[in-house]
């Protein structure tokens, strides 16, 4: 008999429009106060206040807005002061995975004492968690459904915590939320989908449950990401992305991540890479030797994508050329990626989890050339 476990998926309300419905959401618990937590880039666009004004006609409201860049302990601390201080609070993130990382970090430190560093790598157990509502704009790192947050530790250094009590008590998915992303982070956050799903479903713990949430995914995403590349508008294209993100993210929540992920945490740790852009790097560069082994396990993979599972590495190039991945590079085009201390920082403890997990596991020859390889594929997709 073979045992299955399947996290608790977190309920989800979608559809144009459907942010008008918070109030009546946050009505469902015995919240006195709320922490909407977001992040810089989306203040200029005027949705966060948007949202504080629908929520505070019913409740008074606390804004905590992080800065930008990825997640860092400091400001999950930060903000975790100022939680404590509120009346029976509720916690709503909106934003892309920086915002709601942060806001489920923030949400289950609202009842401890402790730094969020007593957290990291599973070092303790989590104590409890205030409600939490997730309101993603961004379409692909899944931080909406997901019980993992990442984060920079103090040294800078990519790291991570995980618990059921960091899963979302509802996730609303609005396409409106979404339409002002500009182009090359809606490009960057669709592919980090991709990777995500792609991952699950070929990894060490993949099961048939959490890859039919992943297969699905890939679907979506080679159905519409160009679409929302191409026309920023196409409000359908985008709540089907937002779908894409959210099934990734529970495969990936359930299966785990792989070589990608490994690669593209520590591009991010030595490099501040931005995510989306690292994996999907870190995906074109590790594709091809897991599937000189494993070819196998991408079958299900190449079908959901019209292809043969050979033909994946440029079936994916494709993809980047048709959303202009190579714009998302450019900015980062001067950084000559030093191989030998990323592969050292690919096998360090917060990362090494990740490459075993994949479908084709790392032996010790083979670490330098996969970060040598991800040195050529970064300087090819910057050209």
């Amino acid at each position: 008999m073979t045992m299955i476990n399947i996290a608790k998926v977190p309920p989800v309300i979608l559809g144009d429009g459907v942010l008008s419905q918070l109030p009546t959401q946050i009505a469902q618990w015995s919240a006195k106060s709320v922490l909407l937590v977001s992040d810089e880039g989306l203040v200029s666009t005027g949705l966060v206040e948007k949202v504080r004004l629908l929520i505070v006609e019913h409740l008074p409201v606390e804004v905590f807005i992080a800065p930008a860049g990825e997640p860092h302990v400091n400001t999950v601390d930060e903000g975790a002061v100022k939680i404590r201080q509120m009346n029976t609070p509720l916690v709503v993130g909106l934003g892309g995975g920086t915002a709601l990382d942060i806001a489920k970090l923030i949400a289950g430190l609202a009842v401890s004492d402790k730094p969020i560093k007593h957290y990291l790598l599973c070092a303790n157990p989590w104590q409890g968690s205030v409600p939490k509502i997730m309101i993603p704009t961004t379409s692909g790192t899944g931080a909406e459904v997901t019980r993992t947050c990442v984060l920079s530790d103090i040294n800078n250094n990519k790291s991570w915590a995980w618990g059921d009590e960091l899963s979302p008590e509802l996730v609303m998915l609005d396409p409106q939320a979404s339409k002002s992303l500009p182009v090359m982070i809606t490009a960057a956050t669709g592919l980090d989908a991709l990777v995500h799903a792609m991952e699950a479903a070929t990894s060490q713990s993949n099961n048939v449950i959490s890859s039919a949430n992943a297969l699905q995914a890939i679907k979506l995403v080679n159905q519409n990401l160009k679409a929302c590349v191409v026309t920023p508008l196409d409000l359908e294209a985008r709540l089907n992305m937002q779908q894409a993100a959210y099934l990734a993210g529970i495969a990936i929540d359930n299966c785990g991540t792989g070589m990608a992920h490994n690669i593209g945490h520590a591009l991010g740790s030595l490099y501040h890479i931005p995510h989306g852009i690292a994996v999907t790097v870190g995906l074109v560069a590790s594709l091809p030797w897991s599937l000189a082994t494993q070819m196998d396990a991408y079958n299900d993979v190449a079908e959901s994508l019209h292809c043969k599972a050979n033909e994946l590495p440029e079936v994916l190039k494709k993809l980047l050329i048709d959303v202009n991945f190579s714009q998302c590079l450019e900015r980062y085009q001067s950084i000559d990626i030093d191989f030998e201390k990323l592969s050292i920082c690919m096998q360090s403890t917060e990362n090494i989890p990740m490459a075993n997990n994949n479908s084709r596991v790392p032996k010790e020859s083979d670490w330098l050339m996969l970060a040598q390889e991800t040195k050529a594929a970064f300087n090819a997709l910057s050209s």
